[in-house]
């Protein structure tokens, strides 16, 4: 994850990197994203369930992978420092 973090505090998500079902390794940019932290501190994590946390910071996140559009939903714990990917088809 490439993200930018700036002086008031808000992240900005720019580039994702993930390995595909073959082993190769997929770069996406960003093409749009929304801050979903307005929402509160209750969220549906992926492999986790709902949590209730207020150092995780949500994101929906369009990426153009293969010619289609897909929307991507991306976790940032503060914690942690660590993403987490919930795709949306």
């Amino acid at each position: 994850m490439i993200c930018q973090h700036r002086a008031d505090g808000t992240i900005i998500p720019i580039r994702i990197r993930m390995t595909d079902d073959d082993g190769a390794c997929q770069e996406y940019k960003i093409r749009a994203y929304k801050d979903l932290s307005y929402r509160g501190s209750l969220f549906e994590m992926p492999d986790a369930g709902k949590v209730h946390s207020s150092g995780i910071y949500p994101f929906e996140c369009k990426i153009e992978c293969f010619g289609h559009e897909r929307t991507i939903r991306l976790f940032y714990n503060s914690y942690e420092h660590t993403w987490k990917l919930a795709s949306r088809r």
